[in-house]
């Protein structure tokens, strides 16, 4: 073979080589998409509100983003927010800002709602979150979620259901379960060592499915104040970062974390951090307990939880 003939099948190999490099997809972003509702607008519980803005902002744009930048170099946290204070925490815009979203197959929705509501007597008890002194059914919202064609949805309701104290009781401290004797001992000595980047990998790019999580069971009241914010959401980011993350890897210990054990431990948590806080609250406040027969706080689970990709 000639010189001038290597030449140019050398040439056709490099195009044909270029011509595949171009038309190769690449590997999907899988964005974090975040709107965060909060109704810091009320002069008695916005301080509150503003606190479980900041402890989920810092949980995405910190911990998680910083995942993201290692796992997915091109994907990125995007948050949104609608407050109370701006006037912005419309039906109309909740619901525009999930319809119109321009999220990919493989990308997370996350939805977090920080303020009042309850549960209507007179519609089969469904939850209701209160938009400008509007109801607006929970369930909606679900539905329209439920509509988007991406691969993990997460909608969390801090629902301040006048269960909430303007100001923490005295000695009131940041503690996780466990620093008052319940601490789960749900441990094995051949946990494999779990780590931040692990825990967030797993949740956020390894599930599919809907979260879809309010603050507490029906017929109970939410508790909060204005240091921590409401307990709910403040247990649940101790969930997700916990001082050991062996603590996640519940059952069985198998070096993956689930949706499921991040509330199981949530709950371990808020349940310690209700009873270190009850001998604490004013007479009122217990009488409010007496009459709904609350003796507890556990988040509640509305829909199956997500699961694991394998």
């Amino acid at each position: 073979m000639n010189s001038s003939k290597q030449i140019y099948l050398l040439v056709v190999l490099i195009l044909f080589t270029s011509s595949l490099a171009v038309w190769i997809p690449d590997a999907p972003a899988q964005n974090i998409h975040v709107l965060m509702v909060i109704d810091n607008g009320n002069p008695k519980t916005g301080l509150r509100h503003d606190v479980n803005k900041s402890g989920i902002e810092n949980l995405m744009k910190n911990s998680v983003a910083a995942m993201l930048a290692k796992e997915r170099p091109s994907a990125a946290v995007k948050i949104s927010e609608l407050l109370s204070n701006d006037s912005q925490v419309t039906l109309k815009n909740i619901f525009g800002w999930i319809q119109n979203l321009n999220q990919g197959i493989d990308d997370v929705v996350f939805v977090y709602f920080s303020g009042h509501g309850g549960a209507d007597k007179q519609e089969a008890k469904e939850r209701y979150l209160l938009l400008q002194r509007s109801k607006t059914y929970r369930k909606e919202i679900v539905k329209t979620m439920q509509a988007l064609n991406c691969r993990l949805k997460i909608l969390i309701t801090e629902v301040d259901s006048s269960g909430s104290l303007v100001t923490p009781p005295a000695d009131s401290t940041d503690t996780h379960a466990g620093d008052d004797g319940n601490k789960s001992t749900d441990t094995d000595t051949h946990t494999p060592n779990i780590t931040q980047m692990d825990c967030f990998r797993q949740l956020f790019l390894e599930h599919e499915g809907f979260l879809n999580i309010t603050s507490t069971s029906l017929g109970h009241m939410a508790w909060g104040d204005n240091l921590t914010g409401g307990y709910f959401t403040h247990t649940f980011i101790q969930g997700i970062l916990p001082y050991e993350f062996s603590e996640l890897d519940r059952n069985p210990h198998d070096g993956f974390v689930s949706w499921e054990e991040v509330v199981e431990l949530t709950n371990i948590y808020l349940d310690a951090r209700f009873q270190m806080e009850l001998p604490r609250f004013p007479k009122p406040m217990k009488v409010h307990l007496e009459t709904r027969n609350q003796t507890t706080q556990v988040s509640e689970v509305l829909s199956d939880f997500p699961k694991p990709i394998h």
